[in-house]
């Protein structure tokens, strides 16, 4: 990590949730974290007066959470000697860093065997002996299935093994600037079409009671509607050029706001294309599904809430299935009420 790049100022985006993160079809990418940027990030900041964490800034933001592998905290705590001395800062001071700010801001995902057994994972496993240990390090391979397993994703690091096998770029402070904001402005579309479908479930509402009252006097009905409409006639509302005007005004009115949409769509896409992204496995496992949504979906679900919200996404699976699947696999922590999510706070880090 560069001075440069790492002291870069944040871009500036809302904090929070969205009201409902999974109104857009397309996924949100999910940063995945290695040990390696890390312990750079930790010791930079611990030398350079804590500012500008930019690990902290992802979950912060209530939209990227960010995860790692199950090794990363017993690698870290390996590693972080040898950092420490090489940055010329206090091992305590970026242990408790690690420990009290950053770690806990992650979630910590334990994968099975087989999920490692992928053709883009083995890429990783694969090491070349005449070649440096940091072009190819079979470490980095949960990292890679992780990735995988809660896709489409961006892998942060600074590990060479990703960049050489394309899976990630090196200068990791834009792609996480770049995941920020690209978060940002899917967060407020996705509220923008909460709020829409919102207000056409009330006018809905409202409608669907007038025609009930309609239905039941409709003589009542019949006089309100020739009324309104012979009122509406002598004010002229009726007259063609009225509705001219009314919508060429409409039409003036919303030509800012089509702008602005235009605008985020086309910044949207060029953050998208800078980042390197690691896509789902063309055919996902049940487990996969169920990670994956899980992962974005903001909350505890339980296996028929899962179910239905699946079925809205073409896959039909029962609540029975995905409860036993979520059952035999490790990455999934079951809650009281039998609800589920993905992952796991970092527990006892530098105890």
């Amino acid at each position: 990590m560069t001075l440069r790049t790492a002291s870069a100022p944040p871009l500036p985006v809302r904090t929070g949730p969205a009201i409902n993160p999974m109104m857009l079809a397309r996924p949100m990418l999910l940063p995945v974290l290695d040990t390696n940027v890390l312990l750079t990030h930790a010791c930079w900041l611990v030398k350079n007066g804590y500012q500008h964490d930019k690990v902290t800034a992802l979950a912060d933001s209530g939209r990227t959470t960010p995860y790692i592998a199950a090794h990363v905290p017993a690698e870290i705590d390996e590693h972080l000697a040898r950092l420490a001395d090489d940055y010329h800062v206090a091992e305590r001071h970026v242990r408790r860093l690690l420990g009290a700010q950053i770690l806990p801001a992650l979630r910590v995902v334990d994968l099975e065997i087989r999920d490692h057994l992928s053709p883009q994972t083995r890429r990783i496993l694969h090491v070349e002996r005449e070649m440096p240990k940091r072009y190819g390090d079979p470490d980095d391979a949960p990292t890679m299935a992780l990735a995988e397993f809660l896709g489409p994703s961006v892998i942060v690091t600074e590990d060479g093994v990703f960049a050489r096998s394309g899976f990630a770029v090196i200068e990791w402070v834009p792609a996480v600037q770049s995941l920020l904001r690209m978060a940002d402005l899917e967060a407020t579309a996705a509220d923008a079409l909460s709020f829409i479908g919102l207000a056409l479930r009330l006018f809905g509402a409202g409608a669907h009671r007038m025609l009930v009252l309609g239905g039941r006097n409709p003589l009542l009905a019949t006089a309100f509607v020739a009324g309104l409409l012979g009122w509406c006639y002598h004010r002229g509302y009726l007259r063609r050029d009225n509705w001219r005007r009314s919508l060429s005004r409409a039409g003036e009115a919303a030509a800012p706001l089509l702008e602005m949409i235009d605008s985020a769509t086309v910044e949207h896409q060029s953050l998208s294309d800078a980042l390197l992204v690691v896509n789902p496995p063309a055919y996902p496992t049940r487990e996969q599904l169920a990670a994956q949504y899980l992962a974005r979906c903001g909350r505890s679900l339980t296996p028929s809430e899962l179910r239905d919200a699946l079925a809205r996404r073409g896959h039909y699976i029962s609540a029975a299935q995905l409860k036993r699947d979520m059952l035999a696999h490790r990455a999934f922590v079951r809650a009281p009420g039998d609800l589920w999510t993905v992952g796991r706070p970092v527990a006892g880090f530098g105890a």
